[in-house]
């Protein structure tokens, strides 16, 4: 089954964030073409990481911080 909540961590507290694809620009900033990276849209959050693991995550360029809250409000 499909879940867009996952474990950030680098957002505070124990519960979930929600996870969206990475947009083209973000990543483009990464010089990657993968299709299976996603990013926290918890408000300030850069964490993006394979959607299977966080092992290899990262964080986005800080031009590129979520300004708003959960883009799914």
């Amino acid at each position: 089954m499909f879940f867009k909540d996952k474990h950030c961590p680098t957002c505070k507290g124990s519960g979930t964030q929600v996870f969206t694809p990475l947009k083209p620009g973000e990543r483009k900033a990464l010089g990657t073409n993968r299709t299976d990276l996603w990013r926290c849209t918890a408000a300030g959050c850069r964490w993006y990481q394979p959607w299977d693991h966080q092992a290899g995550g990262g964080r986005l360029p800080e031009e590129l911080q979520n300004p708003g809250a959960d883009a799914t409000q």
